[in-house]
C-alpha cells in the first residue's frame, strides 16, 4: 500500500507540471528578461526551456548523439548559473559520429553524477570533459563515450556499487534515473558486453 501510494502521489505531481505550460511560461519570461535588458536571464530561461523540453520530448524515444551533447550542453550551462561559473566543461566529439542513434538520457545523468558526487564534494572548482569517439574492439567499430572528472574519485567498491545501485527503500524518487539505470538500459538495447565500466582515483579523477 505505501508503494502504491508514493507512486501516485508521484504521479499526481508529475500531473500538476504540464510541460507545454512550464515551456510556455519559461519562454514568455525570457522574452520578458530581453525586454527589460536583462540578456543573462534570457538566456538562462531559454537554456531552461531547451532542457526540460527535450527531456519530454525525449522520454520514450531514441535520440541522435548530437542531441544528447546538446542537451550537456544546456544542463551545464544551467548549473553553472547557481554555481557561479565554477564547472569548467570541454567536449570532444569525433567528426561526423553524432548523427548516431543512441538510448535518450544517457549522458546527462552521468555529467549530474560527475558534478554532484565528483566535483561539488572537493569544495572548489571543477573541470568535466567529454569526449565521443570510435573504438576498434574485437576487429568491431564501436563508439566509445568518455564522461572525465576532476573531483574526489572513489575506491573500487564504490564504484562497483554505483553500477548495482538500486535503493527502492531511498526517500529519492528519481534516483533510479542514475549511472546504475544508464548501464542497465545500455546492456538491454546492446547486450551484455555493453554499459557502463568506471576507473577513478581517489582524490583525482573519475571516468565513465
Amino acid at each position: 500500500m505505501e508503494t502504491h501510494l508514493k507512486e501516485a502521489q508521484l504521479k499526481y505531481l508529475q500531473a500538476q507540471i504540464n510541460p507545454h505550460f512550464l515551456f510556455n511560461c519559461l519562454n514568455a519570461g525570457a522574452q520578458l528578461a530581453m525586454l527589460e535588458d536583462a540578456e543573462r536571464t534570457g538566456v538562462f530561461l531559454e537554456k531552461m526551456a531547451d532542457f526540460f523540453r527535450y527531456n519530454v520530448r525525449k522520454m520514450e524515444d531514441d535520440a541522435l548523439l548530437w542531441e544528447e551533447v546538446d542537451a550537456v550542453d544546456n544542463y551545464i550551462y544551467i548549473l553553472n548559473v547557481r554555481f557561479a561559473g565554477d564547472i569548467n566543461y570541454e567536449k570532444d566529439v569525433d567528426e561526423g559520429i553524432g548523427n548516431f542513434r543512441i538510448p535518450s538520457m544517457i549522458l546527462q545523468p552521468l555529467v549530474e553524477n560527475a558534478i554532484f558526487h565528483g566535483i561539488e564534494p572537493k569544495g572548489c572548482a571543477g573541470h568535466i570533459r567529454i569526449h565521443v569517439g570510435y573504438e576498434t574492439s574485437d576487429n568491431t567499430e564501436k563508439i566509445r563515450i568518455d564522461v572525465t572528472d576532476d573531483g574526489v574519485g572513489m575506491t573500487a567498491d564504490k564504484a562497483a556499487q554505483v553500477l548495482r545501485s538500486n535503493d527502492d527503500s531511498s526517500a529519492d524518487f528519481f534516483r533510479e534515473i542514475g549511472v546504475s539505470n544508464v548501464h542497465k538500459r545500455l546492456q538491454y538495447q546492446f547486450g551484455a558486453e555493453y554499459g557502463i565500466t568506471i576507473e577513478s582515483k581517489e582524490g583525482e579523477y573519475t571516468t565513465m
